[in-house]
């Protein structure tokens, strides 16, 4: 299972920044094959850096794992919930943590380090979590933060902190930019009708009443993303609900799209977004459309169309009408400034910074 993770080598150490050796452990969170999202990204990556073994540890909510313990990698190892793993480690034990919920996990020995992985601004729909941050920043001995707001509302508080935004697997989503095969499941277009894609969760912050305008404006509307725990269905003539498709097909989808949409709400929950699929569209080279999210406009406002109910259409018009190779090759550069590889070195030079201050 899962052999299909790239399989990169460690880079070189007089290549590269040579880290303390040290062990990441992500605690039972969420099922690795549900979604491939930050969590296993980060893991995989981290496992590719000289020094560096990653250790997830599974719930096994989604689909059982065919033994305890999985070998993905030379450093990266899928573990069952429950199943010791000492054997495993190697150098300084660091639990990386995203769950607000799991400020308090241990697996009954002690960690040499501890980070807070601060993903997404508790209000709105993780309002929940509000409570649990405080503790978390208590547990924790250095914060990562993957939006400017979160960061600016912690930076003066005195625990080190550092932004980690999100990124993309370019290799992997490049891979759109060339015809593959329509997947037997996508809908015939016809001729001349261009496609508006979306992959992702179908929650409760997705504008479905902008998808909806979309759609009436006779584009043909694919969403990618209902599964056990998001469902949604939109009844029009030009929308298409397909559900969650695994990772490694996602190119062979977004190859199909014509515009790639980001279609959120702009709540305070979205003004601490950093959305994946973003980048990972970027990768693709796809023109992308998106609301006017805090994060995207500060950053990539020159690789990016803003919309909104009022201007959706002409925005849309626009994007197609300027795609050319080099509006693609804009796009692929921001992918490829922002890699996981590159975000998972950041994170792990400043655990060695924060950890050689504290003298551990």
């Amino acid at each position: 299972m899962l052999n299909w993770l790239r399989p990169k080598k460690k880079a070189k150490a007089d290549q590269v920044f040579q880290s303390i050796e040290m062990t990441i452990i992500y605690p039972p969170a969420l099922d690795w094959n549900l979604l491939f999202q930050r969590p296993q990204q980060l893991m995989t990556a981290f496992s590719r850096i000289p020094g560096v073994r990653a250790i997830f540890i599974n719930p096994e909510t989604y689909r059982a794992q065919e033994r305890p313990i999985e070998k993905l990698n030379e450093d990266l190892f899928l573990v069952r919930r429950g199943i010791h793993y000492d054997h495993l480690i190697k150098g300084k034990k660091v639990l990386w943590f995203s769950s607000p919920a799991q400020y308090d996990y241990a697996d009954g020995k002690q960690f040499d380090f501890t980070v807070f992985d601060y993903l997404d601004n508790s209000a709105d729909e993780f309002a929940v979590w509000k409570e649990y941050i405080p503790k978390c920043f208590e547990r924790a001995d250095l914060i990562s933060t993957t939006a400017r707001i979160m960061y600016e509302a912690h930076q003066k508080e005195g625990k080190p902190i550092f932004m980690c935004p999100n990124g993309a697997d370019y290799e992997h989503f490049e891979k759109a930019q060339t015809t593959l095969t329509r997947p037997s499941d996508f809908p015939k277009i016809p001729e001349g009708k261009r496609v508006v894609g979306f992959h992702g969760a179908m929650a409760s912050w997705v504008d479905y009443s902008l998808i909806t305008q979309i759609a009436d404006l006779g584009y043909q509307v694919v969403l990618i993303g209902n599964n056990a725990l998001y469902q949604k269905r939109i009844l029009h003539p030009n929308v298409t609900c397909l559900p969650h498709k695994d990772y490694r097909v996602l190119p062979a989808y977004i190859a199909q799209f014509d515009v790639c949409i980001v279609p959120f709400k702009l709540t305070e929950m979205i003004r601490g977004c950093d959305p994946i699929k973003y980048y990972e569209y970027l990768a693709a080279g796809k023109p992308v459309l998106t609301t006017r999210m805090e994060e995207i406009v500060h950053k990539y406002a020159h690789v990016t169309y803003f919309m909104d109910r009022y201007n959706c259409g002409k925005m849309l018009e626009k994007a197609i009408n300027e795609n050319d190779t080099s509006k693609i090759r804009a796009r692929t550069q921001v992918a490829r400034a922002n890699s996981w590889d590159a975000r998972a070195m950041d994170a792990i030079k400043k655990i060695n910074q924060v950890m050689g201050d504290n003298g551990r």
